[in-house]
Order: C-alpha cells, then sequence, then structure tokens
C-alpha cells in the first residue's frame, strides 16, 4: 500500500460521504483511507462504513471518547501498514489533484504539506477575517517555534513511515495545534518538509480560525498549546545540555 490517508471526523454526516466517494475515485489504487470517527453524536460512522462496504479501499474506525483532532490521527496512524502517512481533513476543502501533489512530492523528498498561501495556490471563498486570523497564527508559530512555514493549518499533510514511531512516542496535542506539533517533530527528525501549492476551496463550519470569535476561543487554546510546546521543547534542550555537561 503506498499511502494510508487517515480523516479525523467529529459529527461530519453531513459531508463525509462525498469526501469518501471524491476520494475513493481520485486518489485511486494504492491509497487507503481510514476514517476515524471520534465522539460523534449522529452517523458519520455508519455512513462510512456504507461507503466502505460499496467503494472499497476505506476503514473506519470509531472511537466513542473525544480525543480532538489530534488524538484521532495519531489513533489511525497506529493502524496503519503503508509506506506512507498523513491525513486530510473531512470537509473536501483540498481536491484529490492535490492531495496527489503533495503525496508526489512527499514520496521525494520524505514530507510535504499543502500550503494556501503560497503564489501558485489557488484559494476559493477565502474570507478576509479568515485570511487575517490564519496569518496572525501563522506569525505566533513562526516567532515562539520557529516553524519557516507559511501555512502550517492546512489540512493535508504526508510523510514517510520512517518519520511515524517518533511522532506516535512524542507526540502530545490534540487540538488544532496539533499540526505545528507534527512540523516540530518531523523537522526534529531530519524530513525535508516541502510547502505545495494546491486547489482550496473554504467550507461553511469548517474554520476554527475563520472569524475574530473563533480566534478568541480556538485560538486562544491553541495559542496555549504552541506555548507549552516551545516550553517542552526549550526543557528538553536544556536537559540534554546538562546530560553532556556531566563529567
Amino acid at each position: 500500500m503506498r499511502l494510508t490517508l487517515v480523516i479525523p471526523a467529529r459529527n461530519e454526516a453531513r459531508r463525509i460521504e462525498p469526501t469518501l466517494r471524491a476520494y475513493g475515485e481520485g486518489l485511486g489504487p494504492g491509497v487507503e483511507i481510514l476514517v476515524v470517527a471520534n465522539a460523534c453524536a449522529d452517523e458519520t460512522a455508519e455512513i462510512a462504513r456504507r461507503v466502505a462496504a460499496e467503494q472499497g479501499g476505506i476503514r473506519v474506525l470509531e472511537i466513542a471518547e473525544r480525543i480532538g483532532k489530534g488524538g484521532a490521527v495519531r489513533a489511525g496512524w497506529r493502524e496503519a501498514q503503508s509506506e506512507m502517512v498523513g491525513f486530510a481533513d473531512a470537509d473536501l476543502a483540498t481536491p484529490a489533484e492535490s492531495v496527489r501533489r503533495v503525496l508526489e512530492e512527499a514520496t521525494r523528498t520524505g514530507a510535504a504539506i499543502g500550503s494556501r498561501w503560497l503564489p501558485e495556490s489557488r484559494v476559493i471563498g477565502r474570507t478576509p477575517d479568515r485570511d487575517a486570523a490564519g496569518r496572525l497564527f501563522a506569525m505566533l508559530v513562526r516567532a515562539v517555534i520557529g516553524l519557516p512555514f507559511r501555512d502550517t493549518q492546512c489540512g493535508i499533510k504526508i510523510f514517510h513511515r520512517r518519520f511515524l514511531p517518533r511522532v506516535l512516542e512524542a507526540s502530545r496535542i490534540r487540538d488544532l495545534a496539533f499540526d505545528v506539533e507534527l512540523l516540530q517533530l518531523l523537522r526534529d527528525q531530519g524530513a525535508g518538509i516541502e510547502e505545495v501549492p494546491i486547489e482550496w476551496t473554504a467550507q461553511p463550519g469548517s474554520a476554527a480560525l475563520g472569524t475574530w470569535a473563533g480566534l478568541a476561543t480556538h485560538g486562544l487554546r491553541m495559542s496555549a498549546s504552541i506555548l507549552g510546546l516551545a516550553w517542552r521543547r526549550r526543557s528538553s534542550q536544556q536537559e540534554r545540555g546538562r546530560e553532556r555537561q556531566q563529567p
């Protein structure tokens, strides 16, 4: 199997079927789609299983406990057997063609992420508030963590499974700042992470940072996670420094 693509889904009954059909048909053979239905109060898992029975190449993992995006993606990756692993959002904001482009680059370099902010990217329906909030969060990530990427939050990331054991061992964040933690862990392992221009369409109800109200709630929670990540990283570096100084 070339790629296991995890789709974390919480109460996505309205959107999961078109997403699975588009990815199942557009990504082709060699790609396994693993839906992680997390703490769903609707028929997300049932719909995903029905599509899987009709289409093939799809598995469904259902988790009753609410474990957040990060927890759901990690749970899916623990089931992955493919050469490449990754995740995509359930809202189909990124079409299959763009996912294939990210996969091709990740296969070449070891890791790749979709980016909405490259000159060649095609973005449809992004509001000024969403753009400003997203850029503000990206500035925080660059200032606190030092990651150089223009777009840490785009919902398509793929990397080689050789990096997966360390990711599963060290990843802790459950909220949407999981993306930043993942990029940091990949970078620490020497992965050559490439940003890939994609086509991306804003979907109603999908933007945690899409409004100033969203930034005030999700954004503050994510910012706290980012600061915690920076503190843990600095503490770990100091501990390693003390160990090297010991006779």
